[in-house]
């Protein structure tokens, strides 16, 4: 019996998450724990003991591991025995040189067959600040001779929490003019990410992954109105008042700058699609917007 249970362990995939404590990485995580796949260890690598703590509390089953991606020594033991490889850089301004050092590492490590990269449609076009800063990643991982897997996301309905205050006054301050977007379920990411993780197939391939529909600022204006019963207003302020907006919120300069030019790529419909390749990862039907919202009312009441 000893035996047969040790083997049972030695014979476990061991799956690392690199940004394990984000909202990606929980998602995933417990996508992975739900689907309760006995043939995986997932081992969550977080910046800090708190985190780590917080992780274990909730996910009782999996492992943690302290590191930091400026310094890739620590990245050594994370890698031990790691099998696959879910990344999801920080935001963070140097996120090619955190990827290329978890690349290195992967390499290093020598037991990788799957480094699957989060990342953001439109990546292969380096169009934007933030298209440029996932390609180097991807094009680095691509590079090494790892397998390789980019899962590719647009921005998030979950966002929106960040735009709460707003909304409960009546307003939906979001600077996208006339432009239409699908925005994307993070619990839907999370479920992608597990499917490309303990599922064969995925190597060499980028998914662009988008919500399920396309929706223009008044028409998600419309979902928060019918979800709660008061009348919210579609407002696209100007590109200087969004700016202001997100530095006196706490954004850094690069990132506030980087979200403006996001907004104008939308504002100007260049991502003006619906992309399959989320419910082909899923197997089902992605949520919808107004379904997300109506789990969440009480954010925005």
């Amino acid at each position: 019996m000893l035996s047969s249970i040790l083997r049972n362990i030695l014979n476990k995939e061991t799956v690392l998450i690199i940004g394990a404590a984000g909202n990606n990485g929980v998602a995933t995580i417990e996508s992975l724990v739900n689907k309760n796949i006995s043939k995986y260890r997932v081992r969550a690598a977080v910046r800090s003991q708190e985190k780590a703590q917080n992780l274990q509390n909730r996910f009782p089953e999996i492992e943690t591991v302290i590191i930091d991606l400026d310094k890739p020594e620590t990245l050594t033991a994370a890698y031990k025995n790691v099998t696959k490889v879910f990344m999801i850089p920080g935001n963070v301004e140097n996120r090619q040189q955190h990827s290329e050092n978890a690349v290195d590492a992967a390499v290093a490590a020598g037991t990788v067959k799957q480094f699957v990269y989060y990342s953001v449609v439109g990546a292969e076009y380096e169009a934007i600040l933030f298209g440029k800063q996932f390609r180097a990643g991807e094009k680095y991982l691509e590079a090494s001779g790892l397998n390789w897997t980019h899962l590719r996301t647009i921005f998030f309905q979950d966002n929106f929490h960040g735009w709460a205050e707003g909304i409960k006054q009546g307003g939906l301050y979001f600077g996208i003019r006339e432009g239409q977007f699908a925005p994307l379920n993070v619990a839907d990411i999370g479920e992608m990410a597990a499917n490309l993780l303990t599922t064969d197939g995925h190597q060499h391939k980028a998914y662009n992954v988008t919500g399920p529909e396309l929706l223009s600022g008044q028409d998600m204006a419309d979902v928060f109105t019918d979800v709660t019963g008061k009348t919210v207003s579609y407002v696209s302020p100007s590109t200087e008042d969004t700016l202001d907006s997100l530095l006196n919120t706490g954004w850094p300069e690069w990132q506030a700058k980087g979200m403006l030019e996001l907004f104008e790529v939308f504002a100007t419909n260049q991502a003006a699609m619906v992309s399959p390749d989320g419910e082909l990862l899923m197997g089902r039907p992605m949520t919808k917007m107004k379904d997300y919202i109506a789990a969440n009312k009480t954010a925005f009441i």
